[in-house]
């Protein structure tokens, strides 16, 4: 059975030197009871929804082949790489707490497993204090066992401004439901150790009490009453021993969830908090009410801060520079203010390439074996193989530009490559390091680069770093 022991800590108003002024969470602390041997969550299965199946394209897009890429060989006007903007940066000293935002180059989690590889973190010592709300998102790699959504929830992302920026949770994006029933569950063990003693559940506070029901580690559901000050809020579970899995029911009232934080009974000397979502874009942090979003970190004290955008950015057309200029100086300058103390980092985006149509394809190798004339190039020569490599490259300009004005490290994923074309190259590598999509990369592409992007930074790098 539950302990009965509740309590409610208000929020209070906070005015650190920094002169911002961060709300801290309305704290409702409830003690559980957690059990041994709580065997694997298991989510419920979805309903198949019915699809028409689509016609056979006769012409799909693939990647071109290498005889395409080098018959429209790489403009003499496209402009270099930008270089790194900044000088190595010491790494912090440790204990280290870190924390980088970003897309969906972050959201699988691939290049911040081994960056904790190369700082030769123990596996066993990180940890990740805070989780995004972005569970049940496709490409979404958690520290989690596993997570289960209920189809009842929809996702609210602060770099679409207004109403979605304004109560953000500190991944830039909540999961919002009103519907009674909704529901979400976690495994919050992670492979081969045991869970935290104590979970927090982030969300918003509304001026009308929310009614809940909570379950733990499979036990009876409780219901919940989650009353105090309207803002951001912490609703605090803990336990005498490890916690394994929660479960939270909506039963009245409208439930903004923010994420969860995970605390250890022995804290970790080792913390990097990584904030993923595939489509993202770095306005969240224009938009984004940041005396609300601070109130995550005011207690926290981070030394390093890093964010990871611009593949999102380029996909518009057409690409605006002066315009991503101004939103990417404002969300810099918004970092620094929720971050005063730490230093920061800006991670250009990686090289991208174009996929063609398969005829383009066959045509170039027609022509390569001396085909008809008729089966040369032809309109494959009016295909831009480098539209985006050029528009990764004025982007990384302008982030080694704004980053060296604010006092920020630069490191360009496309200089590390390479520079402009590289992603072609590395779609051909054995294994290869670019997905086929030419804009995402493989594991073995995330690896890679995280150990580039260590080393580049002048920071230690561990056995097996880059060629």
């Amino acid at each position: 059975m539950y302990k009965q022991l509740l309590w409610t800590v208000l929020a209070l108003a906070a005015l650190p030197h920094d002169g911002l002024a961060r709300q801290l969470p309305a704290l409702t602390r409830l003690a559980v009871q957690a059990r041994a041997d709580v065997p694997d969550l298991k989510c419920e299965p979805k309903a198949a929804t019915p699809r028409t199946p689509a016609s056979p394209n006769p012409d799909p897009m693939e990647m071109p082949t290498a005889e395409l890429v080098e018959s429209l060989a790489l403009p003499p006007a496209l402009p270099p790489a930008p270089p790194y903007a900044a000088s190595a940066l010491p790494l912090p000293t440790r204990p280290l707490r870190i924390a980088i935002w970003g897309d969906s180059h972050l959201a699988a989690n691939f290049f911040t497993e081994e960056l904790s590889k190369q700082w030769e973190i123990p596996a066993d010592a990180s940890m990740h204090a805070l989780i995004p709300a972005n569970m049940g998102r496709a490409g979404v790699r958690l520290p989690l066992r596993q997570s289960c959504v209920s189809p009842q929830w929809k996702y609210e992302l602060a770099y679409l401004g207004g109403e979605n920026a304004s109560a953000p949770g500190p991944g830039l994006v909540n999961m919002v439901s009103a519907e009674a029933g909704a529901s979400l569950a976690w495994d919050v063990r992670k492979p081969g150790q045991r869970g935290p003693e104590t979970v927090r559940i982030l969300y918003q506070q509304t001026a009308a009490p929310l009614l809940i029901g909570l379950q733990v580690d499979g036990g009876p559901e409780r219901e919940i009453t989650l009353a105090a000050s309207p803002g951001p809020a912490i609703l605090e579970l803990a336990a005498e021993q490890p916690i394994s899995q929660l479960a939270v029911r909506l039963i009245d009232g409208r439930l903004r969830f923010h994420g969860l934080a995970l605390m250890a009974a022995q804290a970790s000397p080792y913390v990097m908090d990584v904030f993923g979502y595939p489509g993202s874009t770095v306005a969240g942090w224009k938009h984004a009410d940041l005396a609300y979003l601070s109130s995550w970190f005011a207690q926290r004290d981070d030394q390093l801060v890093m964010l990871e955008f611009g593949t999102n950015e380029g996909n518009v057309k057409p690409f605006d520079a002066a315009g991503y200029r101004r939103i990417l100086s404002e969300s810099v300058q918004n970092l620094k203010t929720v971050f005063p103390r730490a230093a920061c980092v800006l991670i250009a985006p990686g090289d991208r390439g174009v996929l063609v149509p398969r005829s383009a394809n066959l045509r170039t190798k027609k022509a390569a074996r001396g085909g008809p004339k008729q089966a040369r190039p032809g309109k494959a020569a009016a295909i831009d193989l480098y539209l985006y490599a050029k528009i990764h490259a004025e982007i990384g300009r302008i982030e080694a530009q704004v980053g060296g004005a604010a006092g920020c490290g630069v490191w360009s994923m496309q200089t590390a490559m390479g520079g402009p074309g590289s992603a072609y190259d590395w779609a051909r590598q054995s294994p290869p390091l670019m997905a086929k999509d030419l804009i995402h990369f493989t594991v073995a592409g995330y690896q890679r680069l995280a150990r580039m992007f260590a080393r580049d930074m002048g920071w230690r790098a561990g056995p097996g770093g880059p060629p």
